[in-house]
């Protein structure tokens, strides 16, 4: 008998050594393993989110922010006066291995915000259960809100690590164990978003709801350790951090110039001593003053007016995850032992919400409140439709599949003008990199909105149509001339992307009467416009005319030399002209200097390899 059965054993044994790779996926679709819904949620997540980086038009912002992404890495240095460095140099470390493309400038929302719906799913399990994971995974990977903005914005890369923290730092907590990891993705999360340090506080918090009191531990003793705790936590994060500061540090230095944040939140302390000292509010003032929020710092007279109007939108964006997500928190609190997990989340979200009310009304910044409301949401339904189940004498699984399907249904219908039709800029930079001569000249029309044509063709020469006569002027007596491809791309709608030239007739005119000196030159594409935002659909928004012009080489570089754009040169070239150039002392500054070079590299290696760990977590807590 023994022998049978070591024989059957080493029969099953060889079975599983030969299974085939389809054999795996076979088993894997027809097994009890809940990763096999997980994987069919992030699948319609990611597809969601590739069709609107890819189809959405532009918001503002995204042609300020995304010009500066390119060449970044190269730039020399290890901040800027408006955003911080870890989101500009892995969007530029991107492009080593994308094309620049309008998805490539949004990749790194589409990539994090993909991966956070595996966060949701992390987080939720370890509160409460599987069931209400996977629909909380669900509702993240639908949510109208996050997909709509998977822009060029850093919002939901930095979320990604603050939820990344979030669970992290209950593991550590539940295990005994110093939260390093939670503090190492809070660090990169500033340094993709200085916002993101809204968040620290409830982290602080936390420690106190988390840790237990020790039965050989004084009640002094216990905080001591707790205070320890909190200490070494913000040290790391200072830590990663530091590039910032040190920034802001060596400019202060040198020209008496900080960042608009720093400016922002320092202006009101001219008089004390240390370093908000050497900052010249004169310069700041000059080279602020015009940006929006900047004359505020906290604005606590308009706190209730704000509070209103991002609650409003952020209903407005979802709804049906709002609802649900108040749902949801309204049960979790009767539930005693989620207690702390319950005020650990609305700790998370109030102090953002709190902070980010009294500093900035963008909506983007508020996505950070959706994967809390989806965690609570998805426990709503799950405890929901058990209780209907039992009321009901209906099965649970038909009332979630209900649910799902018109929760689904709905999205979508807000989703449809992003996923049906594809915005002029995308259109435009592909016909641009696979049909437009990079050593040619593209006259842009001025009805353009600068950042856009920066974005377009950072890696060509262009110039504004407005300069064109001044490098006709300089051409004319030129002997050395040789013939150029010459493109001008018309904005056929008449205002693509600034929003204000019917109050601008002038330009209007002017940029018609230089069109029509391309009458007779054939137009080699038409772009439609597309992407459910500020463009017509399926109406004509960019030309795009060819030609050839007699042209002196030489005066290409007076060509390059235009290519201004928001305080930065475009491709942060030449580097005498970037806005927050400054000279580093030898000795001290200098080391330092190229230590903050060194923790932005580890930062986007950090970054990067963080990015797989809950893909670990999924497969190790299924081991």
């Amino acid at each position: 008998m023994e022998e049978l059965k070591k024989h059957e054993h080493s029969e099953h044994q060889e079975i599983k050594k030969d299974k085939t790779i389809v054999d795996k996926i076979i088993d894997f679709v027809f097994s009890s393993d809940e990763r096999k819904w997980l994987l069919l949620i992030f699948i319609l997540g990611v597809v969601l989110r590739f069709l609107v980086a890819n189809n959405i038009s532009l918001l503002g912002d995204e042609a300020v922010h995304g010009p500066h992404t390119i060449g970044f890495l190269s730039s020399g240095l290890i901040s800027t006066f408006a955003h911080s460095p870890l989101w500009l140099a892995l969007t530029d470390f991107c492009f080593k291995f994308l094309e620049i493309t309008i998805f490539s400038v949004r990749f790194l929302s589409f990539f994090y915000g993909s991966l956070s719906i595996l966060l949701v799913f992390l987080i939720t399990k370890k509160i409460f259960n599987k069931k209400a994971a996977l629909l909380s995974a669900f509702l993240l990977s639908v949510s109208f809100f996050t997909i709509r903005y998977t822009l060029i914005e850093m919002d939901l890369s930095a979320l990604f690590f603050l939820l990344f923290a979030a669970y992290s730092f209950i593991l550590s907590m539940e295990d005994k164990k110093f939260p390093w990891l939670a503090a190492v993705c809070i660090g990169l999360a500033a340094l993709i978003k200085t916002l993101s340090l809204f968040f620290v506080p409830a982290f602080i918090i936390a420690f106190f709801l988390f840790t237990k009191k020790e039965d050989n531990k004084t009640k002094k003793q216990h905080i001591t350790k707790i205070v320890i705790n909190v200490v070494l936590f913000g040290l790391i994060i200072l830590a990663i951090f530091s590039p910032i500061i040190m920034h802001n540090y060596y400019w202060c230095q040198d020209q008496g110039m900080v960042d608009v944040y720093f400016a922002k939140y320092f202006k009101d302390f001219k008089n004390t001593t240390g370093f908000p000292q050497c900052l010249d509010l004169d310069k700041a003032q000059a080279a602020y003053g015009m940006q929006q929020g900047y004359e505020t710092t906290f604005e606590h007279s308009r706190f209730l007016e704000g509070t209103i109007t991002m609650s409003k939108a952020t209903f407005d964006l979802d709804p049906i995850l709002v609802i649900l997500g108040l749902l949801g928190i309204f049960l979790t609190y009767s539930l005693k032992d989620k207690r702390k997990y319950w005020w650990f989340l609305i700790l998370f979200n109030i102090f953002g919400f709190v902070f980010l009310i009294l500093s900035d009304w963008l909506a983007t910044h508020f996505t950070t409140m959706i994967p809390v409301f989806c965690i609570f949401g998805g426990i709503f339904l799950e405890k929901a439709s058990n209780d209907i189940s039992k009321k009901f004498s209906i099965e649970s699984k038909t009332i979630l599949a209900i649910a799902i399907i018109l929760i689904m249904l709905f999205q979508l219908f807000l989703l449809w003008p992003h996923l049906t039709s594809t915005c002029a800029m995308t259109q435009m930079r592909g016909y641009a990199i696979d049909h437009m001569d990079k050593n040619s000249i593209v006259i842009t029309d001025a009805r353009i909105y600068t950042g856009r044509v920066a974005l377009l063709f950072s890696d060509f020469h262009y110039l504004d149509a407005s300069l064109f006569s001044s490098l006709m002027e300089a051409n004319q007596d030129s002997t050395n001339q040789v013939q150029v491809k010459l493109y001008y791309l018309e904005c056929a709608s008449d205002d693509c992307g600034w929003g204000t030239m019917g109050n601008n007739p002038g330009l209007n005119e002017s940029m018609e009467q230089f069109t029509s000196n391309f009458a007779q030159t054939p137009v080699m594409k038409t772009i439609f416009g597309g992407g459910g935002y500020d463009e017509a659909t399926g109406k004509p928004y960019f030309r795009v005319y060819q030609t050839i012009i007699n042209l002196n080489p030489e005066l290409i570089p007076l060509v390059d030399s235009t290519h201004n754009w928001w305080y930065y040169p475009v491709n942060y070239k030449p580097k005498s002209q970037i806005f927050d150039n400054y000279a580093v002392k030898p000795g001290f500054d200098s080391l330092t200097y190229q230590l903050m070079k060194l923790i932005i590299w580890a930062s986007i290696v950090a970054a990067i390899i963080l990015a797989f760990a809950p893909i670990y977590y999924l497969i190790k807590e299924r081991n």
